[in-house]
């Protein structure tokens, strides 16, 4: 299933960059190995892969029951923003993922490879220490004590 939702996540990003760089598959991949140092749940994982086919591809949510199953598609779900500014689309994650606590450990993998990816002072490393609060409010308490450790060393 992890290989397949790979292939499906890599395929539905296209030609996408992350940074100014990078193949999306760069940050999908470190999103995955991050989550594995907490899981070996084979939907998780592929969740991690998939993370943001919703949010940035034309992939639909039937599309990933189909392909994989309704928690991976769950899962996705709980982590992909819905909204016009920042503040409503991480308000949207937050009360998603408090429905769906599984997907907590799929976003703070997503929020530790985003972070530990970000030069310091940068734009994007602003904007995850500006949102460090309420991010734990949100997620903290759905995660492992030491997953949520590395996030606070990566900060």
């Amino acid at each position: 299933m992890q290989d397949r939702a790979r292939s499906f996540a890599v395929i539905a990003h296209g030609d996408q960059i992350y940074g100014e760089d990078q193949p999306y598959e760069r940050h999908l991949a470190a999103v995955v190995e991050v989550i594995r140092d907490w899981t070996d749940d084979a939907e998780l994982i592929s969740a991690a892969w998939l993370h943001d086919t919703l949010e940035d591809t034309p992939t639909r949510f039937d599309d990933l029951a189909e392909q994989f199953s309704d928690r991976v598609a769950r899962l996705v779900w709980a982590v992909t923003a819905e909204g016009d500014v920042r503040a409503e689309k991480m308000d949207a994650i937050y009360r998603k993922i408090a429905a769906c606590p599984d997907a907590a450990l799929v976003k703070l993998a997503d929020r530790v490879a985003n972070v530990e990816a970000a030069p310091a002072g940068s734009n994007h490393s602003r904007r995850y220490v500006g949102e460090r609060e309420a991010f734990e409010q949100a997620i903290r308490s759905f995660v492992p004590a030491d997953a949520w450790d590395r996030l606070d060393r990566a900060y």
